[in-house]
């Protein structure tokens, strides 16, 4: 028995280094709201949440919007999801990031742009070899807001080379048109350059709110979601005529022929 006592703590380390390693390569998604365009200005709030989710606590980051000089804006919730780490396909990683923010008639900060950024490393799938693309979607729904008001929606992705393969989705400028309830959407994507895994995503939505001052006050609903994509893996007979650039019926007409001959 003492002869395999040595073995079996050797194993019991190995298994507890393991378990180790794998706990400091799991991600958390981790959201941050910042004064101004981008995520450069101000940090105002931040939350680290857990792989596949992350929500603000609304009291906090409502009183630390009015501690920075945003008092007129206030969320009713803000969080994010992910499929960390990923799948094979068609849609190997991503991150959504949705909430609901509201702006008074009166109060300091209306109009004045604030950034929110979700941010999460570890995906593994799809592999940086599948031809991928980078997808972003996003969405701004608003409610009795002023054409002041405006939503930029980005997706970023970057890989853990050095230095990074890096590229970033920018979708036009949703605007309010003025009235009572009005939705708008933009999406984009592009080719990724091969890349190695893990890799890094991220949803950056800036917002500007004013409210119609003849209301109550204003909100929008925002949602932006990036995620990547895998390439496309052809059906056998598309994947036929692609390699012999024939058409299908030429092709399909040569097969019959073959099994003719050989039955004759």
């Amino acid at each position: 028995m003492n002869k395999h006592r040595g073995r079996f703590l050797a194993l019991g380390l190995m298994a507890l280094i393991g378990f180790m390693a794998s706990e400091a390569r799991a991600a958390n998604l981790v959201l941050t709201v910042y004064s101004g365009t981008g995520t450069t200005g101000t940090v105002i709030y931040t939350q680290t949440g857990g792989t596949t989710t992350v929500n603000a606590i609304v009291n906090t980051l409502n009183s630390d919007l009015a501690s920075h000089g945003f008092g007129a804006y206030t969320f009713s919730n803000l969080g994010a999801s992910s499929n960390n780490p990923g799948t094979s396909g068609p849609v190997g990683g991503f991150i959504l990031t949705s909430g609901n923010m509201n702006v008074a008639t009166s109060g300091s900060g209306a109009g004045t742009p604030i950034t929110i950024a979700v941010t999460e490393g570890g995906f593994q799938a799809p592999s940086g070899n599948s031809g991928a693309s980078l997808f972003d979607s996003g969405q701004a729904n608003y409610a009795g807001t002023t054409p002041a008001s405006t939503t930029a929606h980005s997706g970023s992705f970057s890989d853990s080379s050095s230095p990074p393969v890096a590229a970033t989705v920018t979708l036009p400028v949703l605007t309010s048109n003025g009235t009572q309830s009005d939705t708008h959407e933009a999406s984009g994507s592009m080719v990724l350059p091969p890349y190695v895994t893990p890799y890094t995503l991220t949803t950056i939505s800036t917002v500007s709110l004013v409210a119609n001052p003849n209301g109550t006050g204003g909100s929008v609903g925002i949602n932006d979601k990036v995620s990547v994509i895998a390439a496309a893996v052809p059906e056998p007979a598309s994947l036929v005529v692609m390699l012999t650039g024939m058409p299908l019926p030429l092709v399909v007409l040569g097969l019959l022929r073959r099994r003719r001959r050989a039955a004759a």
